[in-house]
C-alpha cells in the first residue's frame, strides 16, 4: 500500500456519532502522539473523560485523507458557547496547514449554530498551536497554572482533622453554588458532576470540601471550596493539611488549570509551587443573528 498523500483536497470527515468509543480513543492516540503532556486512552477511559465536558458527537469529527487518518477535533458545547476540547494531528499529518482547515470547519459550523463564542486552552509553550488559533481569530484571555506540594516535612497524622468521604456529586454542586463564578471550563461544578470512580471526595465538618483524583503516581487535587459563610475562618488550610497526610506517599498536584486569583495566592500561601506547564485560556468571539419573530 502506498503512502498516503495528505493534502487540504484530499480531507473528508465523519463526526463522533458515526464512530465507536475504541476508534475515537485510538484517534485521540495517535493525534496527540509525542505531545506535551503523555496522553493514552482506552474506551472506557475516553467516556469518562469527555462525559463531564459535554462532548457534542454531531459537532466533533475525525478528519481524513482517503483512508489515512489526519487527526480530530472534537467540540463540546454548553449554551452558547463550544469550545474545542481537543484538537491533534497524527505525526505524518503535521505541519501541512490541514489544522487550519479543521479548525476553520469547527468555526464555521459554530457560527451556523448561532454560537456566541468558541473557546479552547493550549499549552502556553505550544507555540504553533498559538500562532494558528490567533491566525483564525482567538485572543488570549488567562493564564491558568499548576500547583504542587513542595516535599516538606509533614505534621503527624494523629495531629490533623480527619477527612470524611462524601459523594462527588455534592462536592460538585457546591462549586455550582459557592465557587467562582468564572472558573475554567474543566473545574467547573458541570464538569464536576460527572466524576464517578477513582474520584473521591472529602469534608471537614461539612465546611470545607475536596474533589481528588487518584492517578498511578500522583494524586490529582480536582477543586477546593469552602462555602462563604464560613470563608476566612481557617478551613481551606485544616482540609489542605489534611490531604497532605492522606496522600502523603503520592505526589498530591493540582493541574494546569487555576486561573490568576484567590486560588492561587492560597496554595502559595500554603506553600505550594507553581509548576512548569501551564495553559492560555484563549476566546474567539462569534458573530450571531438574533432570531426576529
Amino acid at each position: 500500500m502506498s503512502d498516503p498523500i495528505f493534502s487540504a483536497a484530499q480531507l473528508t470527515s465523519k463526526t463522533v456519532l458515526e464512530c465507536t468509543s475504541a476508534e475515537l480513543s485510538e484517534a485521540m492516540n495517535r493525534s496527540f502522539e509525542n505531545y506535551f503532556v503523555p496522553l493514552h486512552f482506552d474506551a472506557a477511559s475516553f467516556e469518562r473523560r469527555f462525559r463531564g465536558e459535554n462532548l457534542d458527537a454531531s459537532a466533533s469529527r475525525l478528519w481524513f485523507c482517503g483512508e489515512a487518518l489526519v487527526g480530530v477535533v472534537y467540540i463540546a458545547r454548553r449554551g452558547w458557547t463550544s469550545r474545542v476540547a481537543a484538537m491533534g494531528l497524527v505525526l505524518e499529518a503535521r505541519g501541512l496547514g490541514l489544522g487550519k482547515v479543521m479548525l476553520q470547519t469547527a468555526i464555521d459550523e459554530a457560527i451556523v449554530r448561532s454560537d456566541r463564542s468558541l473557546m479552547l486552552e493550549v499549552f502556553t509553550v505550544n507555540e504553533p498551536a498559538i500562532r494558528l488559533y490567533e491566525r483564525l481569530g482567538f485572543q488570549k484571555q488567562r493564564t491558568l497554572t499548576g500547583f504542587q506540594r513542595k516535599q516538606t516535612t509533614l505534621a503527624s497524622a494523629d495531629s490533623v482533622d480527619q477527612l470524611t468521604e462524601i459523594d462527588p456529586l455534592v462536592v460538585a454542586r457546591l462549586v455550582t453554588q459557592e465557587g467562582d463564578s468564572d472558573l475554567p471550563w474543566m473545574i467547573t461544578g458541570e464538569t464536576l458532576a460527572a466524576a464517578t470512580a477513582p474520584v473521591a471526595a472529602w469534608h471537614l465538618a461539612q465546611n470545607a470540601y475536596a474533589l481528588v483524583r487518584p492517578e498511578a503516581s500522583r494524586v490529582l487535587l480536582l477543586s477546593l471550596v469552602v462555602p462563604k459563610a464560613v470563608r476566612r475562618q481557617g478551613w481551606a488550610t485544616r482540609l489542605l493539611r489534611a490531604l497532605e497526610i492522606h496522600y502523603d506517599e503520592q505526589p498530591l498536584v493540582v493541574p494546569p488549570l487555576l486561573p490568576p486569583g484567590t486560588g492561587q495566592a492560597f496554595l502559595q500561601g500554603c506553600g505550594w509551587e507553581a509548576t512548569s506547564l501551564q495553559l492560555f485560556e484563549m476566546d474567539r468571539l462569534l458573530p450571531y443573528q438574533v432570531a426576529l419573530g
